[in-house]
């Protein structure tokens, strides 16, 4: 498959994110840290807010109280395919830590071979992505897991490493709001794990992760 063009391969920061997309903005964030990592086709996005709870002396989810693990289960950090077809980017998103019903479609245009701006085809936001990588300067690697699904998504010393959920029962409903769950469904739902991590003398190190008790240490599979 190549349906992502080679210009959008490597590893992304958001910058800016507004709303509206035209006109004063009415809100907007700088704060939040956001890297999106495209390798190949596949992608992976993680979000982490200035106002994440405290989890000092959390090691688990099974150490969590129930309002951190609401926090928990409502992040949003995914992983899937991406298609870019003309100016219109559309991120397929295959595993889906906080899943919902609209679809994650973006108008691209590259300001310049470092810089993207995304909007909302109804003008709803507007982002600004800043390449971390250089450009070319490495090439994609990608491991599925058995399903199919990727787990790793790597592009020079920085990567993606990706844990899907297990299997749910068939009653719980992925759309309901976490307050809504129950926390066995809240550590199903939060048992999704997408981290960051980048690469120094050969070992990889946890810079971010939906599981806040892993970052700034070695990663573990």
């Amino acid at each position: 498959m190549d349906h992502v063009p080679q210009i959008y391969h490597g590893l992304w920061q958001r910058t800016l994110y507004a709303e509206p997309a035209n006109g004063e903005p009415t809100f907007v964030d700088r704060d939040t840290q956001v890297y999106w990592l495209q390798a190949g086709d596949w992608h992976a996005d993680l979000r982490v807010p200035t106002d994440r709870p405290d989890f000092r002396g959390r090691e688990s989810l099974a150490a969590c109280g129930r309002d951190q693990l609401e926090w928990l289960a409502s992040q949003t950090a995914f992983a899937g395919i991406t298609r870019v077809e003309g100016r219109f980017c559309t991120w397929h998103r295959l595993i889906d830590l906080s899943p919902g019903l609209d679809k994650d479609i973006g108008v691209m245009r590259f300001i310049d071979d470092d810089t993207l701006e995304e909007c909302h085809p109804e003008s709803t936001y507007r982002e600004i992505w800043q390449r971390v990588t250089a450009r070319d300067s490495a090439e994609p690697v990608v491991e599925l897991d058995a399903a199919g699904l990727p787990r790793w998504l790597q592009y020079g010393d920085h990567a993606m490493a990706i844990q899907t959920r297990p299997a749910i029962e068939s009653d719980h409903d992925l759309l309901a709001a976490p307050a809504q769950c129950t926390t066995a469904e809240l550590h199903a739902r939060a048992a999704v794990n997408i981290r960051y991590v980048t690469q120094r003398d050969g070992a990889w190190q946890v810079a971010l992760s939906t599981l806040p008790w892993q970052e700034n240490r070695p990663l573990v599979a």
